[in-house]
């Protein structure tokens, strides 16, 4: 990229990340770009809607431009042409794939420690259900997420330190579940929680150093970002693991089916990695091994209630 002196990491999610939560897979979606470049695409996304006729205050969601088909507009879901998301959908892919950025994606299978879970449910004699909320009460539920996001920080900071720069982390808001993020923010800019000499030691440091502050927007916030980011997460997630498309239309399941091909095709040529990364058990240990031995100590420390 470019030397900049100021950069922004957005962060949004796909999947259910809880323990809890139905399904085996989430993922999170990294989107790096330049503070300045990002206000001026911001603009050009408020011009771009408003060519294709969408009022400029309303939120692209992934959904909208995939399987739904709709844009919503004063609180309500209104059906656009398909010729209009189509006309909004390629503009936007040109733009992004002519702009700098730098795109991440790490996915976790939550099955490993679904499995953990359902162990000691049968070893305590004691509901699934009894276990993940105690779980809960202990802070643990969404730990997962919590691990992912301090991997996408952490990377922020590395790349921070290679362009000799500062930057800001900005997630969309889960509202009552943002402190995951903000805990992922304050372990990752902690070095003391890595062992001195090791690559996550050296890149807690620099996150530290160069990352000045986080920030949580909702969907109102209109962030440009966010909008791509929620884009990449959708459609790779929707990609690999979702549910095969359900339209009586084949027309439209074809039009999705190559959206999310475009949009794959666009992510792997910004992903710095040249693919998602896949956060194994083991790596987990190397991101979070304070909170994976957390998760462990308070299910081994699990009581029934007196």
């Amino acid at each position: 990229m470019n030397k900049s002196t100021n950069y922004i990491l957005f962060i949004d999610e796909s999947g259910k990340s809880k323990l809890s939560d139905i399904g085996d897979h989430f993922l999170l979606s990294g989107l790096i770009v330049d503070r300045d470049l990002h206000a001026a695409l911001s603009s050009y996304m408020i011009s771009l809607k408003d060519k294709v006729g969408i009022p400029p205050n309303a939120n692209i969601h992934a959904f909208d431009l995939f399987e739904d088909e709709k844009i919503k507009i004063d609180g309500k879901k209104k059906r656009q042409s398909h010729k209009t998301i189509t006309t909004l959908f390629t503009r936007l892919s040109h733009v992004v794939q002519g702009s700098e950025m730098v795109s991440f994606i790490v996915r976790m299978d939550k099955r490993p420690y679904k499995k953990i879970v359902s162990a000691f449910a049968r070893k305590k004699k004691v509901s699934e259900h009894a276990l993940n909320n105690y779980l809960k009460r202990n802070g643990l539920h969404d730990f997962l997420y919590e691990a992912l996001a301090r991997k996408l920080i952490l990377e922020f900071g590395y790349f921070l330190e290679k362009e000799g720069a500062h930057g800001e982390v900005i997630a969309e808001s889960r509202r009552e579940d943002d402190h995951a993020v903000l805990d992922a923010f304050l372990l990752a800019t902690t070095s003391s929680r890595y062992e001195t000499g090791t690559l996550y030691h050296s890149w807690s440091q620099f996150s530290f150093n160069r990352i000045h502050g986080i920030t949580f927007q909702n969907k109102k916030g209109l962030s440009f970002g966010l909008e791509v980011a929620d884009l990449f997460a959708w459609s790779h997630f929707n990609k690999h693991y979702g549910k095969s498309r359900t339209s009586p239309s084949h027309a439209k399941n074809i039009r999705v089916d190559t959206r999310l091909a475009k949009v794959e095709s666009i992510m792997e040529e910004l992903c710095t990695r040249k693919k998602p990364e896949d956060i194994t058990s083991s790596k987990l240990k190397t991101i979070a091994k304070d909170r994976v031995s957390e998760f462990t100590e308070a299910l081994k420390q699990y009581k029934l209630p007196q």
